[in-house]
């Protein structure tokens, strides 16, 4: 069957293309009417739903659609009623072009309708002229600028925002863009609910990638699959570029319902970037602060009538904040997408990704960071370890697939799959602390000593699902059952040498001093294993949308160390809900509240005189209003819930035995907005209010302590103004700021680090096909303090100004 020509078209930041039909065919002369229940959405999302619904080919201009709203479309229409009545109010009018497809012109041109044409009553369909369409399938894309509308994250369809009884932060392709971000974390860093830079430096810098959501650490996921995280491996965690995804989803709250084992304050999916309708092309260079040198390059075209290609590729070599640290990086990310029938769809995705040189993961003392020393402060671009001995490489690669096949226009079944392969190797010198000498505290020498850590990471999941859509009475129910399964293989080989390396002296670093390299004193080799089964059933009825979710899974872990001759084993399963209720109103208000559980295994962990902990258990209520006004391109929601986490293991400081006694409770209200202003002015905005205390411990001068490195208060603001017409039509120039509130150290809340506050910036040209770029991180060079872990002695400084400068060439 022939394919529907591609549209040449010059594809631009804020702007995509629209191409949608589902296989089935229309009678010329009647045309049926179905039942619609959108809620007020930009206007290209309902128009695509519509066509989809009545199986209409539709064809726009992207620039006709850009920041326009659809009105709510409730009723029983023909395809044609329902999309005038998503156009009105719009200045836009549906029109049918001789080979039969729709498009959308401005009213003028063709009959208006200045209201929602009325349901047709029972009977013959109304009549239309859309002439007969083959089955054919064009896949449409994810919305341009700032604001989204669906998320598959939250209940693993593609499911509209307002109707997701949850909070839900999404970051576009657009802002990642306009914001320069370099890493996961900072593609966040304007949502609320989410701390991403509890590792100061050392995350911007290539290191590791925490993130902490409610105050929790959670786990990150890459098309819906987990992937290695800080739960199971250390240093050796996955750490996918931003400019191999498409757009970054935030889960606020208990997702084990779905997605099984995982943190009660969340998750983060990663969505990759696969192919596209119309032909993409872009080559790039990025250079910048510390020397920095980067070559990018994204494609996608089709191979044949019905295979599409994407490729996505990037180099990177560049100095960092501390001297002697590099960031280097290699990434290649291939995708193919099959349409195998009318029906069937297979897209394959890979990835391989190098870093040499993988950045950095030191701390230092608080005095000398967070609060002068004797002397003074410690030099942020100070290096504490050993450039002669430190060593720190990385090497990840995935392959995976989703596989879509439709048994009718009802029922189809979506099966995706990755084994993904991690490696790591890091040997470094760390800080300690101040050293010691004669008794007494120097006061401007390190203590330091060395590491060697090996770690391999292997890792096979899978997600089978039947998803449904069907009615019963005045009730329209959306179906999804599924069965998915984890397994993950780890090795880590360590050994420290905590009294041969030298101290050293701040003031005058000395480095290249003969350090031995530690030997193993741990071989541990860990089998992780999860199944689960589950069920969820996403019920509309008039206004109301009520969410309805259960699961049961079975968890299996095994370590074994083979110096120390020791062995962990434990087999859990836990049975998880969700439930939630929401209002949908006709101008876009949605307010709503849910019941969220989860569980994770410690897998891990062994208790005092043998055995293993249960898991880790959530519970949460959250009540929240989200609003998607109508004429506008924006998304807006305010949370506010109450969370705790039971089974949590606390550790007894002189014995370093672990119990589980602890309990933490996690309060907060939650503000989001992604609002359109006016065909120039885009705004994003975010406030948090969060109380996280230790409600049960076995010390108890940690009880009702705020937990370590989790602030009360944090707020981002960005402004993003386009130039639309005159001399500086193409012009874009943005601004943002980042404020986050001070936060305690240790466990007994004994010492803060202070709030700070940074200013970001950015400008953009788009002329011709080019794009040319400045974005600057800390603008005003603000020297602060991130956090301090644990202890006085474990202290991150913050990223300082970074410039990166860019241009890129889209034809």
């Amino acid at each position: 069957m022939p394919r529907y020509p591609r549209r040449p078209a010059r594809l631009r930041a804020l702007s995509f293309s629209v191409a949608l039909c589902l296989s089935c065919r229309l009678m010329a002369q009647d045309a049926p009417a179905y039942d619609f229940d959108l809620p007020a959405a930009p206007l290209s999302t309902s128009l695509m739903r519509i066509a989809s619904t009545s199986g209409h080919l539709l064809s726009v201009d992207p620039a006709v659609l850009e920041h326009r709203q659809a009105a709510p479309v409730h009723g029983h229409y023909s395809g044609v009623a329902a999309a005038e009545a998503a156009l009105a109010g719009s200045g836009l009018a549906l029109q049918t072009t001789a080979d039969g497809a729709w498009t959308v012109g401005p009213a003028a041109a063709v009959p208006s309708h200045a209201a929602p044409p009325k349901a047709p009553a029972p009977g013959p369909a109304a009549r239309t002229s859309t002439r007969t369409l083959e089955g054919m399938q064009v896949y449409g894309s994810y919305e341009s600028g700032y604001a989204a509308s669906t998320s598959r994250a939250g209940t693993k369809t593609d499911a509209s925002l307002l109707e997701t009884p949850e909070a839900i932060s999404v970051v576009t392709r657009s802002q990642m863009d306009a914001q320069g971000v370099q890493n996961v974390p900072q593609a966040l860093r304007y949502a609320p609910g989410i701390l991403t830079a509890q590792r100061g430096f050392s995350q911007d810098g290539g290191g590791q990638e925490e993130m902490y959501v409610r105050g929790f650490l959670v786990d990150q996921y890459l098309d819906g699959l987990r992937l290695p995280s800080r739960s199971v491996a250390s240093y050796g965690a996955s750490a996918v570029d931003p400019y191999a995804l498409e757009r970054v989803e935030l889960v606020h709250g208990p997702a084990s319902v779905l997605y099984g084992q995982s943190s009660p304050g969340g998750l983060v999916n990663l969505v990759s970037k696969t192919p596209t309708d119309t032909p993409l092309h872009e080559v790039g260079i990025q250079t910048g602060s510390y020397a920095r040198k980067q070559l990018q390059f994204d494609m996608s075209d089709a191979l044949s009538d019905s295979v599409d290609y994407r490729l996505v590729g990037l180099g990177r070599s560049s100095n960092t904040q501390v001297d002697h640290v590099q960031d280097k990086r290699v990434l290649l990310a291939p995708s193919v997408r099959w349409r195998a029938t009318d029906a069937t769809v297979l897209t394959v995705v890979a990835g391989y990704q190098h870093d040499p040189d993988a950045g950095y993961y030191n701390t230092l003392p608080y005095v000398g960071t967070g609060k002068p020393a004797p002397f003074g402060r410690i030099s942020s671009h100070l290096d504490p370890g050993d450039p002669d001995f430190d060593e720190h490489r990385r090497t990840q690669y995935w392959l995976g697939y989703r596989l879509e096949h439709a048994f009718n226009d009802s029922w189809k079944f979506v099966q995706s799959a990755r084994y993904m392969d991690n490696r790591d190797t890091l040997q470094s010198v760390f800080a300690n602390g101040w050293a010691w000498n004669d008794g007494s505290l120097d006061n401007h020498t390190l203590g330091r000593y060395a590491l060697a850590m090996h770690e391999a990471t292997r890792t096979l999941t899978a997600d089978n699902q039947l998803q449904g859509h069907f009615d019963t009475g005045s009730a329209t129910h959306e179906v999804l059952v599924g069965v998915d399964y984890q397994r993950t293989l780890y090795r880590q080989g360590y050994g420290y040498n905590w009294f041969g390396v030298p101290g050293l002296d701040v003031l005058a670093p000395a480095y290249g001093a003969a350090i031995d390299v530690p030997e193993n004193t741990a071989d541990q080799h860990t089998r992780l294993s999860q199944s689960g089964i589950y069920a969820q059933d996403l019920i509309r009825w008039g206004h109301w949308r009520a969410l309805v979710a259960g699961r049961e899974d079975w968890a299996k872990a095994d370590t074994t160390d083979s110096i120390a001759g020791t062995a962990v084993d434990q087999s859990k399963h836990k049975f998880t809900t969700h439930l939630g209720l929401t209002y949908v109103t006709d101008i876009g208000l949605a307010p709503y509240l849910s019941y969220a559980t989860s569980f994770q295994p410690q897998a891990t962990a062994s208790l005092e005189g043998g055995g293993t902990p249960a898991p880790t258990t959530g519970k949460q209520y959250e009540l929240g209003v989200k609003y998607q006004p109508v004429g506008k391109q924006s998304f807006m929601s305010l949370a506010a819930y109450h969370l705790v986490q039971q089974n949590v293991l606390t550790t007894d400081p002189l014995t370093l035995l672990q119990y589980v006694t602890g309990e933490v409770r996690s309060r907060g209200i939650e503000a989001e907005a992604h609002a359109q202003i006016t065909d120039s002015l885009a705004v994003i905005g975010s406030y948090t209010w969060l109380q996280q205390l230790n409600t049960r411990t076995r010390e108890p001068d940690e009880l009702d302590k705020r937990s370590i490195g989790i602030p009360r208060n944090t707020a981002a603001l960005w402004l993003d103004y386009h130039f639309q017409e005159g001399a500086l039509q193409g012009l874009g120039v943005s601004l943002g700021g980042r404020y986050v509130g001070g936060s305690y150290g240790d466990a007994a809340n004994t010492f803060t680090t202070p709030s700070y506050a940074v200013l970001d910036a950015g400008m953009r040209y788009e002329r011709q096909g080019w794009d040319y770029s400045l974005t600057v991180s800390n603008l005003s060079d603000r020297r602060y303090v991130a956090s301090c872990l644990y202890s006085q002695s474990a202290c991150n400084f913050g990223s300082r100004r970074s410039v990166l400068l860019g241009a890129n060439y889209r034809w």
